[in-house]
């Protein structure tokens, strides 16, 4: 963990308020059948998750810009962000859409208890991080 400096004070955690907004829209699309627990926990592993494990979400959006990076990024896809793709409220946790995120979990995890899945997971953290600092360095030198 790092420390960042908040600008102001504001409820809940940086991270902790970002991750909520990726929970509440994976809820939608899970209650609305678009997709399993599984599906999207593998659009984030190996879409978005890799690349903002070095760079984070803004600097990732400035390399999508091209050479005029951020600029160019905000002018051609800014008018997207007034397409009603996102539904930011929470839906109801009905008792199917928390039985198809306890099956769909239960099934992803293979029979492996918490425990087991925590360690493995704390392990690829360590190792990630590791190789995560070798890159860094050369990004923020």
């Amino acid at each position: 963990m790092n420390p960042i400096i908040v600008k102001k004070e504001l409820p809940g955690y940086l991270a902790d308020r970002l991750q909520e907004a990726l929970w509440r829209e994976g809820l939608h699309i899970i209650n609305e059948g678009y997709a399993t627990t599984k599906d999207l926990d593998r659009a984030i592993e190996d879409g978005p998750g890799l690349r903002w494990s070095l760079m984070g979400t803004f600097l990732t959006f400035h390399l999508a810009g091209g050479n005029a990076g951020m600029k160019h990024m905000l002018k051609q896809f800014g008018p997207a962000l007034k397409l009603p793709w996102t539904k930011l409220k929470a839906p109801k946790l009905s008792k199917k859409l928390s039985s198809r995120l306890i099956a769909g979990t239960k099934k992803q995890a293979k029979g492996k208890s918490v425990i087991k899945l925590s360690n493995i997971r704390d392990e690829y953290l360590v190792n990630l991080q590791k190789l995560r600092k070798k890159y860094e360095n050369k990004i923020r030198k």
